[in-house]
């Protein structure tokens, strides 16, 4: 179970609807936390161009395959092949942008070497699920576990120093990669791209959003880009819930997410993120 994920207000409701099904013989369908989708607003031509401008769409984006079943992925931050590709593991919670030369080892991005890049990347059946910073070098990838201390010495690697677990007062090892996080941007204004790509070329595709669980306390607005190249956004989507798309992020290139309001103040936390690739 997710350690920052909160006893809130749903749970209790589901509580007092059990009891009252056991005496009662009837309860509502409930589903702590989950909410249903209004529809989304299409952004205006001067909105799309500024999305453009922040990271310029893919000029090419592969379609599925006619008859092809979607398959469901699951990406909450805790894949240990994931992990292992972000460079120095996040092992202080910086997921640092990434990238490699053939075969080489993992570098931090730099777009005049590096053709592709990511700040984490989980395979799924058929597809790699990307999630990338736009406009800084990084995001976090924050532990659930919290922050307790640096382990000391610097194990030697070439990524420096990260985060232990605190027992009887010295700080231990842990494995950063099999070590459970959470997405946390650097603050309110940062966006965080998603992307599906080919697991082989990495060639953009089209996918389904499912849902995205925001944590506490931030929420975030939520912006994807259709087939047909428009825009399209939700301002606000509320924080300690989680949000269902089903069938109004479908078939899209893209998916953006920032702050619902701008600031430095916090930060917005993504327990995980259901895609269909």
């Amino acid at each position: 179970m997710r350690s920052l994920v909160q006893v809130h207000e749903g749970g209790l409701r589901l509580t007092l609807c059990l009891f009252l099904a056991a005496s009662l013989g009837a309860c509502t369908q409930l589903k702590p936390g989950s909410s249903q989708m209004t529809p989304p607003t299409q952004a205006t031509s001067e909105q799309a161009a500024e999305r453009e401008r922040e990271s310029p769409p893919p000029k090419v984006v592969q379609a599925r395959p006619n008859g092809s079943n979607p398959q469901q992925c699951l990406v909450n931050f805790d894949d240990e092949g994931a992990l292992e590709h972000v460079y120095g593991q996040a092992r202080s919670t910086l997921a640092f942008r990434t990238g490699r030369i053939g075969f080489g080892p993992l570098q931090m991005c730099d777009p005049s070497k590096h053709s592709d890049c990511w700040a984490y990347r989980q395979r799924c059946s058929r597809s790699d699920v990307t999630f990338d910073a736009i406009g800084h070098t990084h995001f976090h990838l924050n532990m659930e576990t919290g922050i307790e201390c640096y382990t000391l010495p610097d194990p030697g690697d070439g990524f420096g120093k990260g985060f232990g677990k605190l027992v009887d007062f010295k700080c231990t090892d842990v494995d950063w990669t099999k070590t459970s996080r959470v997405l946390s941007s650097h603050d309110r204004n940062q966006w965080v791209k998603i992307w599906v790509s080919h697991v082989e070329n990495h060639a953009p595709t089209y996918f389904d959003l499912e849902s995205i669980s925001v944590l506490p306390d931030t929420a975030i607005q939520l912006w994807f880009r259709k087939r047909d190249g428009t825009w399209w956004f939700w301002p606000e989507l509320k924080a300690d819930r989680t949000w269902n798309f089903r069938e109004h992020v479908r078939d899209v290139s893209e998916v953006r997410i920032r702050g619902a309001k701008s600031g430095r103040a916090s930060s917005y936390v993504i327990g995980s993120v259901v895609v269909r690739d």
